[in-house]
């Protein structure tokens, strides 16, 4: 189960969400305000916040930027089904959106599926990979990558604040597991670079690569 930060102005609807949610086993924290939330993302952890989208939006803008800089997926509450598809394209990293009103299964439901979808996303500013469908979008956009670059990629998103060997590089692109042959990564580094960027990927002397933390 998970640990959950609930933002819900109305008091009634933020009770019952919380009570449902607390008997399916998570552990909830609720506010009713933006600033509520921001109080308590900096008082303790959580995995996921969920996040009524009717909130003034010149404050929430703050608060998903903290959450986005942090990788934690997103649920967001909207009685506008129209609403849907600009939330979804609006948050940068796993998030879910549930029309409002819903019951109590529809709430545990989506809860479920955002877990289940944040399991298998890596997330890195705005570069955000799906491990089981290999899709990787940067900012929304599809990017199209070689099973080499996805798989680069992969293993510097996975460590993204460590420098990776290239020597690792070459086993979890390659499976190669004799050294002396790491010129192939510097090739396809620089491939991948021409797709996301040139400051998405910096060279650590005289180890490998990693990526900019300037971009995460």
């Amino acid at each position: 189960m998970s640990k959950l930060l609930l933002l819900e102005q109305d008091p009634q609807a933020n009770q019952a969400m919380r009570l449902t949610l607390q008997r399916a086993g998570h552990q909830v924290r609720a506010g009713r305000t933006v600033a509520d939330g921001i109080r308590l993302l900096e008082a303790a952890p959580h995995q996921m916040t969920i996040l009524n989208a009717a909130l003034p939006w010149s404050e929430s803008r703050e608060f998903l930027r903290l959450l986005a800089e942090k990788g934690l997926p997103v649920l967001f509450l909207t009685a506008e089904k129209d609403n849907v598809n600009h939330l979804r394209a609006m948050y940068p990293t796993c998030c879910e959106v549930l029309v409002t009103p819903a019951d109590s299964g529809a709430l545990l439901e989506a809860v479920a599926s955002l877990e289940s979808l944040s399991a298998s996303t890596l997330t890195f500013g705005a570069l955000r990979m799906d491990t089981v469908s290999r899709r990787v979008t940067m900012s929304g956009r599809r990017l199209t990558l070689t099973a080499q670059e996805y798989e680069l990629l992969h293993a510097l998103m996975a460590c993204p604040r460590e420098a990776v060997t290239r020597e690792r590089l070459l086993r979890e692109a390659w499976g190669y597991q004799a050294m002396g042959i790491t010129r192939t990564v510097d090739v396809h580094i620089q491939r991948l670079r021409r797709k996301l960027g040139a400051a998405w990927i910096e060279t650590v002397y005289r180890t490998g690569y990693r990526l900019s933390p300037a971009m995460g």
